[in-house]
């Protein structure tokens, strides 16, 4: 009976692995960082995608992989990330430097998911707290109104940063974001306000219609430079990757630990 039973436990597990092996989609080849099994980019913009990833790939060794997908499997989207990460040997095997962007779309059915998986080697860099950051504030609002690559190359970007060092946490870019409309629009209100209180009193007083005339441009001029200074954002842009595009060389045998972040919408 015990001898029974352990098979029985054997054939189980056996079946497991089976089970989640079969629901991490095969290493690409040849080797990409952008593999959009969902089919939520366009060509240019997966192209725009793999060019940047890979450029940052040669100048710093590491590794983000965006994977798009349907259906996670019966997986949570991070067990889905790490797995394929594990997998497909995201990273070097010496440095543990991958990190994998997993999206799954939203349909008519179901939430869409987002997670960001943290190879070993770069989980002080991008701590969980980082990882949750970039997904709330400069992904989802973009997945939201269905703009999966301006989200997707939204994060990307910040991970770059963060993996490089050029930026030690992610900027909390909506709460600016709103707080300087406010301050602009203010300062709007204040110069019409004062403007309109000018223009009244010379009316008023008639006469001195060069001067008022004048300071009418003036006023103008002002609140155009206003508008136009607020209307600027920051964003991934389409951007030349400048010089020619060599391809990506193919993964390095990275680790996992389960470090990093998801979302839903």
């Amino acid at each position: 009976m015990p001898g029974k039973f352990s098979r029985y436990c054997v054939t189980a597990l056996l079946i497991m692995a089976y089970t989640v092996c079969n629901a991490i989609p095969p290493r690409p080849v040849p080797p990409r960082l952008v593999n959009d099994f969902a089919g939520i980019f366009t060509a240019r913009e997966a192209l725009h995608l793999e060019q940047m990833l890979t450029a940052f790939d040669d100048s710093t060794s590491n590794q983000i992989a965006v994977i798009t997908t349907t259906d996670l499997e019966g997986l949570t989207p991070a067990e889905y990330a790490t797995r394929t990460g594990l997998e497909w040997g995201i990273g070097s095997e010496k440095y543990d430097n991958g990190i994998v962007v997993l999206v799954k779309p939203k349909t008519y059915s179901s939430n869409g998911q987002v997670n960001i998986s943290v190879g070993y080697g770069l989980e002080g860099a991008i701590p969980d707290a980082y990882a949750k950051r970039i997904i709330d504030n400069e992904m989802i609002p973009h997945f939201a109104e269905g703009d999966y690559f301006g989200g997707v190359a939204a994060g990307c970007t910040t991970l770059m940063k963060l993996a490089s060092g050029e930026i030690s946490e992610p900027e909390e870019t909506g709460s600016i974001g709103v707080v300087l409309m406010m301050l602009i629009m203010c300062i709007i209100a204040v110069i019409f306000f004062t403007a309109v209180a000018r223009s009244s009193g010379r009316n008023n007083r008639g006469g001195n219609n060069g001067t008022k005339g004048g300071g009418d441009i003036l006023d103008a001029i002002i609140i155009g430079s206003l508008l136009s200074g607020g209307n600027h954002r920051s964003g991934s842009g389409w951007g030349g990757s400048g010089g020619g595009f060599g391809g990506f060389g193919g993964f390095g045998g990275g680790s996992f630990g389960g470090g990093g972040a998801s979302g839903s919408w």
